[in-house]
Order: C-alpha cells, then structure tokens, then sequence
C-alpha cells in the first residue's frame, strides 16, 4: 500500500500540486484583484510603456511609472513576450527589460496577458483557460485554510492527527499513514468545501474532481473486503485519475502509475490488501533501525532470530497460562499488557485487529468482569422504555418485560439499573462518550429498532452502560450499549447544496448541528464507525451544520443513499 499512500497520494501533493513549494502566506496580506481590476492594471501598464518613449529615448520617471503595478503583472507581461531581465527577477529588472524592449519595438505589438477566472493578489501568466499549473494549484491561502481544518476538525483516538503545519518543511518527513489521513480526510473536507464555493473557478472543480477520483481509488483499494464490482470501481478511478492527471497538468506518469493499474488483478487473486501490504515489513524495518548492535555486524542476524522467538514464547507463557488470581500477579499482568501491547491506532492496528472476531463467550465474561468493578445508576424512564422496546424488538417480547409489569407474568424482567462507562473498547478500538472523550463519541450507527434497521445514521455518544438481565435459558447476560444523541439529516432543499453529495464515492455528507429530541439506545455492536467532524456554516444553508466523513474501512456506510431515506420523523 505504499504504492498508493506514498507512491500515489505523496507524490500528486508534492510532484504535482507541489505542497512543499507553497509560500507561507504573508504577513502583510495584499488585497485580491478582480478580474476587472486586473484589466485595469494591465491596461494602466501598457500605457505607462507607451508613454514611456519619446523620440527614441526614456522620459524621466518611466521606471517608476512602470513598476507602480504589482510584480506580477510585469513578470506576465515579460513572460508572455519572450522579454529576460538582465539581472535579479526583481521587479526593478522587470520594468527595466520591459522598457529598453519598447525603446526597439512598438508598443502596439506587445502580447497582453489574459486576466485570470478569479480574483488574486499573485497575479500571473495562466498555463491554460481555465488557469490549471503545476505547482500553483495549493495556494497560500487553500494551506492557511487546509492548517485551520486540520486543528478543528475531530479525528478519533486511533488516527494519528496530520501535523498542523502541513506544507511546510518544518514537520519533517511524513509517514505513510500521516498521507492517508491528510489526504483521504482533511483534504476531502476542506478542498470540497473550498472549491465548491461559489468563488470557485471551473478550473478549481476540475482540480477538484481529478484529485477526488485518486482518494476515492485509494479507499476502495484499501478497504477490508473486496469483491469484483470493489475491484472493477476502483480500476475505473484509477484510469479517471490518471487520464485528467496527463489533460489537466501534462503530468509524465511515473512507475508508480503504471503499478497501480496492476493493483486490480492483485485485489481479485488475493483478496483485501491487508492481507498482504508491507506494514509489517516497514515495521520491523523501524525496530531493526532503533536496536542497538554495539558494531557487533556479523552477530545482527542471530541476535534478532534469537530475541524475536523469544519474544514469542514470553508473549505465549502471559497469555495462554493460568496465573493465580492475586493481586501481585494481576499487577504483573498488567504492567506486562501496558509495557508490551501496540499502540492502538493507525491503519496496521485497526486493520488487523478489528478483523479478529471476538466469540460471545469470551466477550460476556470480560463485560462480567467489568460490570463487577461499577456501581448502580438508574435509566430515567424515557431511557428505560426506550431500552426496553430494543431488547423486546430484538430478541422477542415473549422473552422480557418491563419491571413493573404484571407480577404474575413469568417472563423474565428488565431491571432499569445499569452501570455506566466513560470508554468502551471494541477491537482496539475506543468510542467514548460526550463529556470525557469527545474524540471518540461521534459515531455513524445502525438502529436495529427502526423501520430500516440497515441504514446508516450520524450521531454523538452520551452514554455507554452495562446491563445484566437473565436470558430465555436462565444465564445471565451481561451486554453493552450506548445512548446516542442522533444529528438531523438534511432536507431535500438544502441537501442540493451539499457539495459532498457531489462525490457519493467519498462517504461524506453535512447533517444539521442539532439532535432529534429523543436520543436512540443501541448494542454497541450496532456501531458501525466513527466519522471525522468538522462544523461550518455552508453557503445556501446559513445554519451550523457537521461534515460526517465516515470512517467505515469495510463498506460504503451511506454514500448511495438518497438524502430521503435518511431522513426520520422528529419525535
């Protein structure tokens, strides 16, 4: 996969839109031109050339005529005629070669530069109609505005945050990891925000859609299943990516490229790449780099076969004995678990472990053993009848009833006492509630009490409990669940000016900045995902709204549902 976060997402941000060349935006900053005050600062430049020569030779103050326009009109008057300043490229020596080349041609031939789609304060000799570069695509003010969304935008715990000064080489080099989340997040959220606006260009939306094309590839490659259409949609991406790389840029394709085309046969022989990319390898390409070798090179290969297999068998001995139930031991065993276990974030650790099915048994005696160490609450009773139509309509209302039921009725009876959680962890990776871990509390979710018990819908944690209740079969069950304050789905009027609904493939869509008035209790197995939030007010919706970037890495979590079908009856 380095084929694709770094061979393919790295090298369109720095080989192509040249984010590394990006100048920090100035402190003092200059207004923009429209397009008809650049009209008129060419037309104003031009005059000042004519007027600049008389019977052969230069008036006095024609430099200083000549140069009152910004440098970038001189340097694309001086480019689009072929005209080399002698000296520095300053705009000093850019009015001076514009006026000794006037003193030997005639104004009238000069080739005026086309004013630009868009208002600027850099104003330049465009490439093409619609202003299309090469290094000119991330302007200072697009990083200024990517930087701000990458500090308020709230990514879960198990995604390493971007570094906020991206662009600039202070922040080093990136990991592969760090592309992915720039690239496939912060920059879906921002650049279709930006370049949808109405301010944008036609050259900003093809811009837009040639890099939406690579992101949307990416994801699909790098999902956790795959199947024939998966694999055929990602080939079709691909293809449209690479083919309006070369018409919009005349970008030369690289190996890289021409790697990626094969991917789609790889995806079909093999299966989901997590099967078979190189992170492993990588990383213990990291451990190997960090050891100390005390010189000793001949000994390296035995010495790390050695301590890799011992390794193993001491990881083995802590997890498959039975140690005594006291609590030196249980000290060890954790000190053990928290001074060996991977940090549980990244693409490597989500990737595998959220794979690992975990049985039911196993799963109730850990819920046990945390419902054992928590104390009482009570559900108020909107909560708890809420809670106890989920468990009637999920496993059959012959089995349970509320608690203050009928006393003759021998079904078994919901207690409205819980235990409550801050955190739950579920495959390595953690969701959380509102209050304490707001990171991981906005969540895309199934509710298997409603009509569709298969749609998707976008929400905030703010609880997560612990219930026991006594089965059909008189065990005891221990289960988890969380309340979940769900976001208002848009209208049909104003999901017509979501620009994410633009790009179905990309998993994003804007939802109301409020909740319905009654929250939703689910299983926390009904989680699908957490999703990326960022808040704004857009343009034809002037209300807070959220960006829901799901970050569902198994399947399409509600790109190609029509907005209808999101939408529910408040209550």
């Amino acid at each position: 996969m380095h084929n694709l976060f770094l061979g393919e997402l790295r090298h369109h941000c720095r080989d192509v839109w040249g984010v590394n060349d990006v100048k920090e935006k100035p402190t003092t900053k200059a207004t923009p031109h429209t397009p008809a005050e650049q009209a008129e600062w060419l037309t104003h430049l031009v005059t000042a050339l004519r007027e600049a020569v008389s019977n052969g030779a230069l008036v006095k103050g024609a430099l200083s005529a000549v140069t009152k326009p910004r440098k970038g009109y001189l340097v694309a008057l001086a480019q689009a005629n072929g005209i080399v300043p002698d000296s520095k490229p300053n705009k000093q020596s850019y009015g001076a070669a514009l006026l000794n080349w006037v003193q030997m041609h005639s104004v009238d031939t000069l080739i005026i530069p086309p004013v630009l789609p868009k208002p600027t304060s850099d104003f330049h000799l465009a490439s093409n109609a619609d202003d299309i570069a090469k290094f000119r695509v991330l302007t200072p003010e697009v990083v200024e505005t990517l930087r701000a969304d990458i500090l308020s935008t709230y990514l879960p715990s198990w995604i390493e945050r971007p570094p906020a000064n991206f662009g600039s080489a202070a922040h080093g080099k990136l990991k592969a990891d760090h592309w992915r989340t720039v690239c496939t997040i912060n920059m879906v959220i921002t650049l279709v925000r930006v370049w949808s606006a109405s301010t944008a260009t036609a050259g900003d939306r093809k811009v837009l859609e040639n890099f939406i094309h690579l992101v949307v590839a990416v994801d699909l490659a790098a999902r956790r299943s795959i199947d024939p259409e998966r694999a055929r949609l990602y080939d079709h991406h691909m293809m449209e990516y690479l083919r309006t790389l070369r018409e919009l840029f005349d970008h030369n394709l690289v190996p890289n490229h021409h790697l990626s085309l094969h991917l789609t046969t790889c995806l079909l022989l093999f299966g989901p790449v997590r099967g078979w990319w190189g992170y492993p390898f990588e990383r213990y390409n990291g451990i190997i780099q960090r050891l100390n070798t005390n010189n000793h090179i001949a000994q390296i290969p035995l010495t790390f076969m050695r301590l890799f297999y011992a390794g193993a068998e001491l990881r083995w001995l802590m997890s498959s004995m039975e140690w005594p139930d006291s609590e030196e031991f249980r000290d060890v065993l954790d000190s053990f678990r928290k001074t060996y276990q991977d940090a549980a974030r990244g693409s490597r650790v989500l990737d595998i472990f959220s794979s690992i099915p975990t049985s039911t048994d196993t799963a109730n005696e850990s819920l046990k053993e945390m419902y054992a160490g928590l104390s009482d609450s009570r559900l108020d009773n909107q909560k708890y009848l809420s809670f106890v139509g989920l468990i009637r309509a999920l496993y059959g209302p012959e089995h349970f009833i509320a608690y203050h039921s009928d006393l003759e009725d021998p079904r078994s009876r919901l207690s409205p006492h819980v235990r409550t959680l801050t955190k739950l962890e579920i495959g390595r990776v953690t969701y959380g509630t509102r209050a304490n871990h707001i990171r991981n509390s906005f969540v895309c979710f199934r509710d298997p009490s409603s009509g569709n018990p298969t749609l998707v819908h976008a929400g905030q944690i703010s609880q997560i409990f612990l219930h026991s209740r006594i089965g059909p079969d008189k065990e005891r069950i221990v289960q988890s669940f969380v309340v979940i304050d769900e976001y208002i789905a848009l209208t049909d009027e104003h999901a017509g000016v979501d620009p994410y609904l633009r790009f179905p493939q990309i998993n994003t869509r804007l939802y109301y900045d409020r909740f319905h008035s009654q929250p939703i209790i689910v299983r926390s197995s009904d989680l699908v995902s957490h999703f990326a939030a960022y808040f704004y007010v857009p343009e034809g919706i002037k209300q807070r709204c959220v960006v829901v970037r799901s970050l569902d890495r198994v399947r399409c979590s509600f790109g190609m549902l029509p907005v209808s079908k999101l939408t529910r009856t408040q209550s």
